[in-house]
């Protein structure tokens, strides 16, 4: 056997023992998930319920479905309907040193993105009128929230699996691109549990719907075997670009023709790339992160003089990154953000009404 075929043998036999592993891991995660969820279903745990509307809104896969998009434009709906909302974080990535932490009170943001993470500190300085709070323990701080807010609806950001506190409403969202990957569980694929616990979703939410990737698969998927879910379809639409030293706000159609230095650490990059060309600009360097990565100073130092090399208009990012390297960027730099938001494609009277009438429900029920 000559040198290339022992070679291809090594590096097979490499990666079948690496298979392997991660199928032990899977399976051992796959068991702990399952004897969780027959705790609960046996009533040996119960989850915990707080007087006031819960609304979950998550996915079974790993990151990149949305889900923090959807939280914004639930809690803006919320602000503009008169109810009082705040939202409840696990603070991921956060290096806090107390168990739980008020990253906004609706009207200061109290946290920095060490102490509390990208996501809640995104969420906080977006949605500056709406408390944003953060635990492992989401009962703690729902509570916190109504003894401090008086919140008529609390959103659970990333709950699907936090199923130690009751919900009014579970909602799920599943990527129309995607979709359940491999259909393998954590770290064979991109499962967080076994894909037949959609059913414990009382709305299904395919999210970034395009021409190429419609959802047509993932609603026959639905509606074959969850025929009960309500399914609704979403896209995401660029909102704003945001030059966040010069404090300047322009429409997304600024970038048309603009030579940029494009680059984002979130769980799909590519996506907002996509995003960056829809717009009509002209990407003449890309760079991708790791999701909620914290950048170095060479990092940023590379970024800047890619930007002078190449003589390009600004440097590009997403509103999460801009989170991690604010205050580390020279406020010389010409850089900006793309804001994108989420909207229903179809349905959106049907859904929202639902909402309200939950809320309402709710505000009766606890009021006697």
């Amino acid at each position: 056997m000559n040198a290339i075929n022992w070679s291809i043998l090594h590096t097979t036999k490499e990666k079948n023992l690496f298979t392997f592993f991660l199928k032990i891991f899977s399976f051992l995660y796959s068991l702990t998930i399952q004897l969780r969820l027959i705790a609960y279903k046996s009533g040996f745990l119960r989850a915990k319920r707080l007087p006031t509307h819960v609304i979950s809104i998550g996915n079974i896969t790993t990151g990149g479905t949305g889900k923090t998009p959807f939280v914004a434009m639930l809690a803006r709906w919320a602000e503009t309907h008169g109810f009082k909302v705040a939202i409840l974080s696990r603070g991921y990535k956060g290096k806090r040193s107390n168990d739980s932490l008020v990253v906004s009170d609706g009207k200061t943001v109290l946290a920095s993105v060490d102490d509390a993470g990208d996501e809640a500190v995104m969420l906080a300085t977006t949605l500056s009128s709406v408390p944003v709070l953060i635990s492992k323990k989401r009962y703690k701080i729902g509570s916190l929230a109504l003894k401090l807010f008086n919140s008529e609806l609390l959103l659970l950001d990333d709950g699907y699996q936090h199923i130690s506190l009751h919900r009014d409403v579970n909602i799920l969202l599943v990527d129309a691109k995607r979709r359940f990957g491999n259909r393998s569980l954590l770290p064979l694929g991109p499962l967080r549990e076994p894909i037949e616990q959609i059913k414990r979703a009382d709305i299904i939410i395919i999210t970034k719907c395009t021409n190429t990737h419609s959802g047509d698969k993932l609603v026959d998927y639905f509606q074959k075997n969850f025929p009960a879910k309500s399914i609704f379809r979403s896209r995401y639409f660029p909102d704003q670009v945001i030059f966040p030293i010069a404090g300047n706000t322009h429409p997304p159609d600024i970038l048309k023709g603009k030579n940029v230095v494009v680059f984002a650490g979130i769980a799909h990059p590519d996506d907002f790339l996509d995003t960056v060309t829809s717009c009509g600009a002209n990407i003449v360097h890309f760079k991708a992160f790791s999701d909620h990565h914290f950048f170095s100073n060479h990092e940023i130092e590379e970024l800047v003089s890619w930007k002078k090399q190449s003589n390009v208009d600004f440097l590009l990012t997403t509103e999460k990154d801009w989170i991690r390297i604010d205050r580390k960027i020279d406020p010389d730099l010409h850089i900006a953000i793309l804001t994108i938001k989420i909207g229903l494609l179809s349905g959106a009277n049907t859904f929202f009404e639902s909402i309200k009438q939950g809320i309402v429900r709710s505000k009766k029920r606890f009021s006697h």
